[in-house]
């Protein structure tokens, strides 16, 4: 029997769920200009950039958001900080600050009045960074220190050359008065959330070595206030989705398993605010899980699809077998992104072949008939017109074979010009979207639902 043990994945450090968080808005102000000095034979003086942090309100703990842990099962818990699992399948066993600089003195020689030079300036009063540092007592000490550099050779006051000469104001195109105006505004920041997002990544598979595997590429990626949670379908569900019969089989499996844990008013699954199927395949789990639920739901493949689209003008996949070209063919065309498509390479190998192939690579170099493979295809794609590349498998979004691919496109000055999409970070990224603007899964049409006309059927075994 397989291991369907499933995992979490926050991003790096301590879980945004129990750290606080403080939110900055920085302003950096142009530097004045001291015209006190003006007329008189001086140089002109600048002033110091000041950086003004404004410490934002604390994170709020964990809690709280769309779906209240009332309307969990009573036999499950939802991940607590410091609490236990119980029998929780959706289970975690994984759980800066900047050093300011200081200012520096910079003097300014007097002249020498007895020799004709120009007359003596005043000492200059040293600049002092105006960031929030240690002991500044100004903001917490993470914020961003300010550059102090100046000009190697600052420029010379006409004046003292010549002394009829009047100095104009310092103006600019669409600037009035000599002040500068920037286009640009202040940075705009996210108020602070109850809790973070979670994201429950799905496996139809009973194969928890590809849950791993795609948890671990999404591992360096994954933004604050985000988290994903692995689903491992257990068994007697497929070890992979290659075929029609796979992928139903793999539906009617995860559908039973994820009624157990639907919330109380039948919204979404736990707590979860979103639902990513990692099949690279129109899998009819997808339109299924959007007809239970509320929450956004798409596949991997969708969101490498419209995320490559977005970033080239046509696009290739890198696909494991014919079988699976012939697939990827047929949901292309039927999304209508057909006109984009240049159409798919297999490099031959099954899932299954590809994962254990990346397993046993060493110091991140995949066996080098796997990646012959992979380079070929890759570069055949492009050879068709492809500017991007769409890793086609989700047991192909480890880091080997993403480097695999890149690198056999790069050019021969070492750049690269095309890009090569994961498809699982897409999804992720493409989910991440959705739960931040707010939207449901819309509940008018072929989404409506299914349960009251199942329980009108007297169907309610589900």
């Amino acid at each position: 029997m397989a291991d369907s043990h499933p995992n979490s994945l926050r991003p790096g450090g301590p879980s945004p769920s129990t750290t606080p968080r403080l939110e900055q808005s920085q302003q950096v102000q142009s530097p004045p200009l001291d015209t006190s000095m003006q007329g008189q034979g001086q140089p002109m003086m600048y002033g110091a950039y000041q950086e003004q942090p404004q410490g934002g309100p604390s994170q709020g703990q964990y809690g709280g958001g769309r779906f209240p842990s009332s309307m969990y099962p009573p036999n499950f818990n939802i991940e607590t900080p410091g609490g236990t699992q119980g029998n929780n399948p959706f289970q975690d066993d994984n759980q800066r600050q900047r050093g300011s600089t200081m200012g520096q003195n910079y003097p300014i020689p007097a002249g020498d009045q007895q020799m004709g030079s120009p007359p003596a300036m005043p000492a200059a009063q040293p600049l002092f960074a105006q960031h929030s540092g240690p002991g500044a007592g100004a903001g917490p000490s993470g914020s961003r220190p300010v550059s102090r550099q100046t000009p190697h050779n600052p420029p010379m006051n006409p004046s003292i050359l010549q002394p009829s000469f009047q100095p104009q104001p310092a103006t600019r195109p669409g600037t009035a008065g000599g002040s500068s105006k920037s286009p640009f505004t202040t940075p705009v920041t996210s108020p602070p959330r109850g809790r973070p997002s979670q994201i429950l990544l799905i496996n139809p598979t009973s194969t928890t070595a590809l849950t791993n595997v795609m948890l671990a590429s999404l591992r360096p990626i994954l933004p604050p206030q985000l988290e994903v949670v692995g689903y491992t379908a257990h068994y007697p569900a497929p070890t992979a989705t290659e075929t029609i019969v796979d992928m139903a089989l793999s539906t009617e499996l995860v559908l039973r398993d994820l009624a157990k844990y639907a919330t109380n008013n039948g919204e979404t699954v736990q707590n979860f605010d979103a639902m990513l199927i990692a099949s690279f395949t129109n899998h009819p789990l997808v339109s299924a899980l959007r007809e239970s639920y509320d929450v956004p739901v798409i596949g991997i493949m969708e969101g490498s699809l419209y995320v490559s689209r977005m970033l080239g003008a046509r696009f290739g996949i890198l696909a494991t077998t014919n079988r699976h070209k012939i697939q990827q063919d047929d949901a292309i065309h039927a999304l209508g992104l057909g006109h984009f498509y240049v159409g798919s390479e297999a490099v031959h190998m099954s899932p299954l072949e590809i994962l254990a192939a990346s397993s046993s690579s060493q110091n991140g170099q995949m066996p080098e008939e796997a990646s012959k493979r992979i380079a070929h295809a890759a570069r055949t794609l492009v050879q068709k017109g492809a500017d991007t590349i769409i890793v086609g498998s989700e047991s192909m979004c480890s880091l080997e074979v993403i480097r695999a691919a890149k690198d056999a496109i790069r050019e021969e000055d070492g750049r690269r010009t095309v890009n090569v999409v994961d498809c699982v970070e897409a999804g992720v990224m493409c989910l991440n979207g959705l739960v931040g603007m707010g939207v449901p899964t819309s509940k008018k049409g072929v989404y409506k639902g299914e349960r009251e006309g199942r329980r009108a059927r007297g169907q309610n075994w589900l």
